[in-house]
């Protein structure tokens, strides 16, 4: 039962997500085992009527927030964190799936371990309605995992506010928010974790890959160079931007086949 105070505000962003997937999403977030939370969705003008959606579920932990055009992920993400009560903020897409005990492991283990600003999980990537591999490495990150590709699972994980409010929230960098975010972190000197935990079911369909094209990736590269120059990534960063824009004019039949052999881990083999 909600508190007049929750302890965690859980903060989703919505632009035409499939009405399948959104109802999956919410409704794994409203039967967490943890319940005092808020869920804050902003509604970035798609073409779902999202406060009628939401009707249903007659939630009062559900706050809906509308924006008067669409302004993107980032623009979106901060309102939401703006206006959040909680303490402590659990990221969700609307296209994931929260394990039941998700937001419980991450607020207890965030709370016993506090030198932690950020704390995710790992994840297993899900396409097509398949298990296609375990996504996340476990362990503290630090500049030079975050600029080799070793990140948190972006919608996998909790934060403490006042840390995300410190570096200023979300960068208006498209497809490298979180790569933005992670790096602002580190730079004021916020430590991340993550946990070994599988919480998350990490949707990616076609059109995900099909959105990793080189035009598409110019801000996340402008982002790269500049935080591999502040984090002292030297020359070593630098051939690794390489390799992401040579990974940016590969086919995306390649880039899957990659990913699904060296990106995700098999949970079969490591069991």
């Amino acid at each position: 039962m909600l508190k007049n105070t929750p302890e965690i505000s859980v903060i989703m962003s919505e632009f035409n997500t499939e009405p399948e997937k959104l109802e999956a999403s919410i409704k794994s977030i409203l039967d967490q085992t943890f319940t005092n939370f808020e869920l804050i969705i902003v509604d970035d003008c798609g073409s779902n009527n999202l406060l009628e959606f939401t009707k249903r579920y007659n939630d009062r932990r559900i706050v809906i927030l509308k924006n008067e055009e669409n302004k993107g992920l980032s623009y979106s993400l901060n309102k939401a964190i703006e206006n959040a009560k909680g303490d402590y903020l659990v990221r969700m897409d609307t296209d994931d799936y929260a394990y039941p005990d998700r937001i419980s492991i991450l607020y207890n283990f965030i709370k016993k371990n506090q030198q932690f600003a950020v704390v995710s999980s790992r994840a297993m990537e899900v396409g097509n309605g398949e298990d296609l591999g375990v996504l996340g490495k476990t362990g503290e990150k630090n500049s030079k995992s975050i600029l080799s590709g070793d990140v948190p699972i972006h919608p996998g994980c909790i934060f403490e506010k006042r840390a995300i409010q410190t570096v200023g929230g979300y960068k208006e960098v498209k497809r490298a928010e979180d790569f933005a975010l992670w790096c602002e972190l580190l730079l004021n000197g916020f430590r991340i974790y993550v946990i070994e935990d599988i919480l998350l079911n990490y949707n990616v369909d076609d059109e995900d890959y099909s959105k990793r094209t080189l035009a598409n990736r110019r801000e996340s590269l402008q982002a790269k160079f500049y935080y591999n120059k502040k984090l002292n990534g030297g020359k070593t960063g630098y051939v690794r931007i390489i390799k992401s824009v040579v990974a940016g004019i590969l086919p995306v039949s390649f880039v899957k086949v990659y990913r699904k052999h060296f990106v995700l881990e098999n949970e079969k083999k490591r069991k």
